[in-house]
């Protein structure tokens, strides 16, 4: 049967793009039991040996949704026994008879429940459970294969159900060892000691596109801090002030070589288009901050003078916040992803739709490693006016963006979302719904509007989000935390860059240990 297995290419493995299983474990081996049903010989197989395994009581089968329907209807047929199955998701009909499990009635009888595949053991456990809960007298569990993880012993033990596989992951690893590198055999091993912790302790190995940027980025800095450049000519020390916003600019460039002379640097740098675009060159004609801008972006990417943060993989994230109809919207994404290559991320508004993100998404793959951070729930007062509107369904607004947004990033590697640290409520809705999923989050609210590093990254611990995609936000906080209103006094230079640095430093430690 393995070797039939094998033959019709049912179980695969891949250690470039490793898959996510439902559970959010990552995994380099895949089984798809469904491709059992194009080859007969197989199929008669694997009823025989599940024909040998089921205790000679049972009266009833019953197949776990989708993938294990056309093996318990066989195998019923086989046994000349009643058969059924239960809904996907275990969600009865709303309409009909609006039952759970189709086409046999359970109650008094003694069940075999069978799953094609096994991981964690959630969903054979849930639907035996269902099947309990519809008056089975007994039940036995039965699948084809288990990955026979020490997490689904744990699980079928505390839930009082037992498992038996037709064979499990240790019974097909000789015949990976002849296929495999020794290499790739070495890391398949890896995996089955430890499936949760695997992905971890290889992540930086694949090319996940912007993904990976920000994980080697954070182990480069071990800081998942976004530090805000967003000038306020005023507020720089007098110095750099005097020259407008090339001085402010100059101020950032010393600030930065400093820090990466310390090792003291963010996790990201993100400016505000805003910030820049205003400034006018002396004569009032020109936009020279937009100028400057891209000066200080071609700096972070590859001038000596700061020593070329990007060999530390520090992404340059454009907080341009873009959202336009599909042509416009092209034109935007080729002006910063192409024509100005030293970009790699922008924030987008969502407002208008999928043709309007589109031509941003469409960078984020492999190649372009490109990020695009989507408005998801902000941290502006304002807000509330739609992101917290309740739906029909009773979700607020913001919740049917995140799952456009994951919706976005699936196959898109780099698709994000932007979430507000002001309120931790919402914040833990949505890293707990992105969790295990792949999308970069960035915090914005963070210090001056409120939020806290510390208690953001303590919500992503809590909900098992992935620190190494978290990118918390400072702004004024890093770059000018003297001043707070016109007419403070301004520090020299140097006692502002040890000021920021500083500030850096304090929330490093706030967000704690990185994983």
């Amino acid at each position: 049967m393995i070797k039939l297995i094998f033959k019709y290419g049912i179980i695969k493995t891949n250690f470039k793009e490793p898959i996510r299983f439902k559970s959010g474990i990552i995994s380099p081996i895949y089984c798809n039991f469904r491709e059992c049903s194009s080859h007969p010989d197989l199929m008669e197989m694997i009823c025989e040996a599940f024909k040998e395994i089921i205790p000679k009581n049972i009266n009833g089968i019953v197949g776990v949704a989708t993938g294990a329907i056309s093996h318990a209807s066989l195998l019923a047929l086989k046994m000349n026994l009643p058969s059924g199955y239960i809904r996907p998701d275990a969600k009865a009909k709303d309409y009909g008879l609006k039952n759970v499990i189709e086409g046999i009635n359970v109650s008094g009888m003694d069940i075999v429940v069978i799953e094609d595949l096994v991981s964690t053991a959630g969903s054979v456990i849930n639907n035996a459970k269902i099947t309990q809960l519809a008056g089975a007298k007994s039940i036995y569990l039965s699948s084809i294969f288990s990955y026979d993880m020490k997490r689904s012993r744990k699980e079928l033990s505390e839930a009082n159900f037992t498992l038996q596989s037709l064979f499990t992951i240790k019974d097909v690893m000789p015949y990976l060892k002849v296929s495999l590198s020794a290499e790739d055999y070495e890391k398949l091993e890896d995996w089955v000691k430890d499936p949760e912790g695997w992905f971890g302790r290889h992540k930086l190995e694949f090319n996940f596109g912007f993904l990976t940027t920000l994980r080697r980025s954070t182990q480069n800095t071990n800081s998942i801090v976004c530090m805000g450049l967003d000038p306020v000519v005023e507020a720089m020390p007098q110095e750099y002030s005097q020259d407008g916003i090339v001085g402010a600019v100059r101020f950032y460039m010393r600030l930065i070589a400093t820090m990466k002379t310390r090792g003291i640097i963010p996790g990201m740098f993100k400016p505000n288009d805003g910030f820049y675009a205003k400034h006018k060159n002396h004569l009032g004609k020109g936009c020279i901050g937009s100028e400057t801008l891209h000066d200080l972006v071609r700096a972070l990417t590859i001038d000596e003078r700061i020593d070329s943060v990007a060999q530390m993989h520090i992404p340059v994230l454009s907080d341009a916040k873009r959202g336009d109809i599909g042509k416009s919207s092209q034109n935007y994404a080729e002006q910063y992803f192409v024509s100005n290559s030293h970009w790699q991320a922008i924030t987008v508004s969502p407002f208008m739709g999928s043709d309007s993100v589109g031509p941003f998404i469409s960078f984020c793959n492999p190649k372009d490693s490109k990020g695009v951070y989507i408005l998801n729930k902000t941290s502006n007062s304002g807000s509330k006016d739609f992101q917290m509107l309740k739906m029909a369904d009773g979700r607020f607004m913001y919740q049917h963006v995140s799952d456009k947004i994951l919706e976005w990033a699936n196959g898109r590697p780099g698709v994000g979302a932007v979430v507000g640290g002001n309120s931790l409520e919402e914040l833990r809705t949505i890293l707990a719904f992105y969790a295990g999923k792949n999308v970069p989050v960035l915090v914005p609210g963070v210090g001056a509007q409120g939020g806290s590093a510390k208690d953001v990254a303590n919500v992503a611990r809590e909900v098992g989000f992935e620190l190494s995609l978290l990118r918390i936000n400072s702004s004024s906080g890093l770059t000018h935390p003297w001043y707070k209103k016109p007419g403070d006094l301004i520090p020299p230079a140097d006692e502002c860059i040890e000021i920021c640095i500083n500030e850096l430093s304090k929330l490093n430690q706030e967000v704690g240990e990185i994983r």
